[in-house]
């Protein structure tokens, strides 16, 4: 399943806050037909974000939601171009973000994402390696391995 593609990475993105980022992806997912109604995702992406951040800890966030309005499994990435405050559970500030958009259906293969993304960043010097990738096919060909896993 190509959960990433190159198109849906972003490099070098200044978040102004946590809330603009979380827009600005889920514009992007609808701008890329991602999803079919950008405040329908939009607001599901903010009600699991006020349940409890998904500041994972470790500089990433996953902000994601199962929805109706998702078309298909895919996954935006923005690395920051600058370091933001996430109520990240170890209270660090972010500086990569995955978001997740799941249709309404694929309750199992939103788990296996889930987890994927979580065990990749458990890895000593991936976070690393992501952060030093120069382009979005350089991140791309990191992270497809995770989508290949799923």
């Amino acid at each position: 399943m190509e959960i990433f593609s190159p198109d849906l990475i972003k490099l070098k993105y200044y978040a102004l806050d946590k809330k603009s980022c979380i827009s600005e992806m889920a514009e992007f997912l609808f701008e890329k037909g991602v999803t079919n109604s950008l405040d329908i995702f939009l607001d599901e992406i903010m009600e699991r974000e006020n349940l409890m951040s998904t500041g994972i800890g470790r500089n990433v966030a996953i902000p994601h939601a199962r929805s109706k309005a998702v078309n298909e499994l895919k996954i935006a990435v923005y690395l920051l171009d600058n370091e933001l405050d996430f109520n990240s559970i170890d209270s660090e500030p972010v500086k990569v973000v995955f978001m997740i958009a799941v249709p309404e259906s694929m309750k199992d293969e939103y788990m296996k994402v889930l987890s994927g993304i979580s065990n990749f960043f458990k890895v000593e010097g991936n976070r690393e390696k992501l952060l030093a990738c120069g382009s979005e096919k350089e991140v791309y060909s990191i992270l497809k391995g995770i989508g290949n896993e799923i």
